[in-house]
């Protein structure tokens, strides 16, 4: 398996693909059978990953697993599974922290508003003009790589301000 193989992000698409295939294929009750067979999986190795961060922490400590959650498929794993030891509302901040340092100058109208029902995060952006889809890239690339749990992001406009009275001298 390539290196590119195991985004997790691309791995759940791939998933989701697979899923809709067989459902597409094997009509609705094979569909669902393969559903439940994914849901059982996960608990399964949810169960065995849970067993394992028990024995890491009982050996190593919290350090221990915070340097296995620093490597993007085991945070990824973690996440999922709910057990990331960093709260994802830290991630997130830490992602739009790394999104604004990248961006530069850029990233100076971003803010972080929060996380919906439907685990959407959603981030306000300044602006419109040029380079928006380059910000917006930038911020969603931060986020899916220390949130992978989340569903996704929505960029929810900033209306501009009232424009800039300009005061100067009258000539007569």
């Amino acid at each position: 398996m390539a290196s590119t193989d195991l985004d997790p992000q691309g791995l759940a698409g791939r998933i989701e693909e697979l899923l809709d295939g067989i459902s597409t294929e094997g009509g609705p009750a094979v569909g669902h059978a393969a559903e439940e067979l994914v849901r059982v999986l996960m608990r399964f190795y949810g169960t065995g990953l849970e067993q394992i961060v028990s024995i890491v922490k009982a050996g190593g400590g919290e350090t221990l697993v915070h340097r296995m959650a620093a490597d993007p498929l085991v945070a990824g794993l973690l996440a999922l599974h709910e057990l990331h030891p960093v709260p994802v509302e830290q991630r997130l901040a830490h992602a739009m922290d790394t999104a604004v340092r990248r961006l530069g100058s850029h990233g100076g109208g971003l803010r972080l508003t929060g996380i919906d029902p439907a685990g959407q995060v959603h981030v306000e952006i300044a602006g419109g003009g040029c380079g928006t889809d380059t910000v917006k890239d930038v911020v969603a690339t931060a986020i899916s790589e220390l949130a992978p749990e989340v569903a996704g992001v929505v960029f929810d406009a900033v209306p501009a301000g009232k424009p800039l009275l300009q005061i100067g001298v009258r000539t007569t």
